[in-house]
């Protein structure tokens, strides 16, 4: 292997971390979003991102949401989610195109029914969606987007969810 080809394939973008990332960044201006909004910590109660990120104490994480409000975390959180998205979209661009990975989003909840695939095919596809609904619904229903018991459990979900699919298209 000559070393600008070992170069290439070093640098080239990965299509997993590009959609993890794009991902990532969605997730977190959407809750950017709802903390300005209303509070996404938990009811009246508003993410403090510097000090959620840092690990602070827990009364450096939240403080109590009044009225719409936007401070320095709030910045620093809308920016970080923007790069993520920037740069998944970059990649995901540079590796599978955005119109195939947009055209799978939109797939999946079709898939879902689908007789003609396998049954694990048909198992991860309820996975995936499964544990993005149960967030969403447990979020809006506790007000709480923050939740890490929840994350835990939707991550399973989804996680397997995706290894399944990825399992099941490697053999095919």
């Amino acid at each position: 292997m000559s070393e600008s080809s070992w170069k290439g394939e070093v640098t080239k973008p990965s299509g997993f971390l590009s959609i993890l990332s794009f991902c990532a960044g969605v997730w977190l201006s959407l809750v950017s979003v709802i903390n300005i909004l209303t509070g996404a910590f938990a009811p009246g109660q508003k993410i403090e991102w510097l000090g959620f990120f840092s690990g602070s104490t827990l009364a450096d994480a939240y403080s109590e949401h009044t009225s719409i409000s936007l401070n320095s975390g709030d910045i620093v959180a809308i920016a970080l989610s923007i790069l993520l998205i920037f740069l998944g979209t970059k990649g995901i661009q540079s590796t599978i195109s955005m119109d195939s990975f947009v055209q799978s989003v939109i797939q999946r909840p079709v898939k879902m029914m689908d007789a003609s695939g396998s049954m694990s095919q048909i198992l991860s596809n309820w996975m995936v969606v499964g544990g993005f609904g149960l967030y969403i619904i447990w979020s809006m229903i506790y007000t709480t987007w923050v939740d890490p018991g929840i994350y835990s459990v939707c991550m399973v979900m989804i996680v397997g969810g995706l290894g399944m699919e990825a399992l099941n298209d490697a053999s095919e």
